[in-house]
């Protein structure tokens, strides 16, 4: 019998991992559902833990990357799955840097869950290839650069243009430019830089959950100068 424990912050795709992990009682037994990563390498001293299913951001803003390195470290038995639903390209290889076992995404069937698991477990390393594609406004995730990443996530927190160029430490002209290539790919070109700022804010926290990152929301935007 294989114990399992459930690291997730999110209360349905906790229920949909439980019930996943409950349809298999031959082999697995659910020992925890937990919501803060710092909290799993406690949950392994009191309890016998042989898999986690482990989100990669949990409450607290903890990482569950961070935990899975620290787990490895004390409990390298324990087998880990990295499961989210944020197709940020470098989790893959922070988890692997963290010696994570496999690493999968939520949007997948029950059967084909418990087949990773059961893998997993039988000594096998699963990775997904590449990340899967999210849609942001007209725009596909994949389009995206790193730096327009950055920009679109300070955008988000309610920076100004001026601070996100100072926070990125480079030009205020550069930061110009990937707001209008942002612009172009999540409007197609049919917007204000004002416009942009109000669909990044909107949908700020769909944003925030697609790519995995903390948003701290500011009490009163600066303007900008």
């Amino acid at each position: 019998m294989t114990n399992v424990l459930i690291v997730d912050n999110d209360r349905i795709a906790q229920e949909m991992l439980s019930t996943y992990v409950n349809s298999a009682p031959d082999r697995y037994r659910l020992v925890g559902v937990i919501a803060d990563a710092a909290n799993a390498a406690v949950v392994c001293l009191r309890n016998q833990v042989d898999l986690i299913l482990m989100d990669v951001c949990t409450e607290n803003d903890e990482s569950g990357i961070d935990a899975t390195a620290a787990i490895k470290q004390s409990h390298p038995q324990i087998k880990v799955i990295i499961v989210t639903s944020a197709p940020e390209v470098t989790f893959l290889e922070k988890a692997r840097i963290a010696k994570a076992d496999s690493f999968y995404y939520k949007n997948v069937s029950k059967e084909k869950l418990l087949d990773v698991m059961d893998r997993t477990m039988a000594g096998e390393y699963l990775w997904p290839e590449n990340t899967p594609p999210v849609k942001i406004g007209n725009a596909n995730s994949k389009e995206f650069t790193p730096t327009e990443l950055k920009v679109l996530r300070h955008l988000v927190e309610g920076y100004s243009v001026v601070e996100t160029a100072q926070a990125m430490g480079v030009k205020e002209s550069t930061t110009r430019y990937h707001i209008e290539n942002l612009k172009e790919k999540i409007y197609r070109g049919i917007a204000t830089r004002a416009d942009i700022t109000r669909v990044t804010r909107r949908l700020g926290d769909e944003i925030a959950h697609v790519y995995g990152f903390p948003i701290p929301r500011r009490q009163a935007p600066v303007q900008e100068r």
